[in-house]
């Protein structure tokens, strides 16, 4: 009898072991994964609408630093090519370029505001004019490319974009768009919903030049998807990956294009986010594409 009752207890014991061998290796596993699927984070650009004056922060290693101040005024906006930095605050109608560590000048001026601006793989900068939910968007293509600009020179509305701007139709896009967009190195068209939960990323077909119905390819019921951008996949430029968006809160989140996983790739505290009154707007890579 008792024989048999410590033969119970071992066998117990056994099970109650090999269960937490499991569940240790399971939990191993998944970090592992997780770990892998995670972006090498690239260096990026990011800043804060709210913010004045306007300052752009270079990311690097998770740690935030920064890369340009304004004297004075906002920056909502912003398009790095070949280390040039382009910018615009959504209640203003220009679009600078910095020449300086606290220095600009304005290279473009449109009759209305300005809300986004973004690149294409051949250089070319874009802008849109969205009224949120008060009707259809546009985005406008720039001449000349933005290595072709002189140093006094200015962006000038191209000819065929003046006449056929991209349409960006409410009906299409859930209803509401606040004119934020970008490019992958494609030249594929992403948009996304702005300051407005739920939350929507889009990939915009094109056939033949001409721009299709956008295809919704995330959605997010916890926040808002400001400003966006693709973050350049050097093993295959064709295929991008991840999408780095911000939240028009204090963080920064990676989504995955592939298995539509999500993490937060930076925060700021929430103290500070408090104090500075944070909202994050935009996010751009250096593009270095020819």
């Amino acid at each position: 009898m008792l024989r048999t009752k410590y033969k119970n207890i071992s066998i117990q014991f056994v099970t109650l072991l090999t269960l937490c061998m499991s569940f240790v290796l399971v939990i191993s596993l998944l970090l592992t994964s997780t770990h892998a699927a995670q972006p090498p984070q690239q260096p990026y650009y990011f800043v804060d609408a709210y913010q004045f004056p306007g300052t752009v922060y270079r990311m690097q290693s998770r740690k935030p630093s920064v890369f340009f101040r304004r004297q004075s005024g906002g920056i909502s906006s912003i398009v790095l090519w070949r280390g040039q930095l382009y910018f615009c605050s959504a209640n203003d109608r220009r679009i600078y370029q910095r020449t300086g560590k606290q220095q600009e000048r304005v290279v473009f001026e449109h009759r209305t505001y300005i809300r986004d601006i973004a690149v294409d793989p051949s250089g070319y900068l874009y802008f849109s004019m969205a009224s949120g939910a008060g009707g259809d968007g546009r985005i406008y293509k720039l001449n000349p490319p933005v290595n072709k600009l002189e140093n006094d020179g200015h962006f000038s509305i191209a000819s065929d974009s003046r006449k056929d701007p991209i349409q960006v139709h409410l009906k299409t896009v859930d209803g509401f768009w606040a004119g934020d967009f970008t490019f992958d190195a494609q030249g594929k068209l992403y948009l996304c919903s702005g300051n407005h939960i739920p939350a929507f990323i889009y990939k915009v077909p094109k056939e033949n030049g001409v721009y299709g119905r956008p295809q919704r390819v995330y959605k997010d019921s916890r926040g808002a998807i400001k400003g966006i951008a693709i973050e350049p996949n050097s093993a295959d430029p064709n295929n991008p990956i991840f999408i780095y968006y911000a939240d028009w809160e204090q963080s920064i989140h990676i989504f995955n294009i592939n298995d539509l996983g999500r993490i937060i790739a930076f925060s700021f505290p929430e103290k500070k986010a408090r104090r500075d009154n944070r909202h994050l707007s935009d996010i751009a890579f250096n593009i270095r594409r020819p």
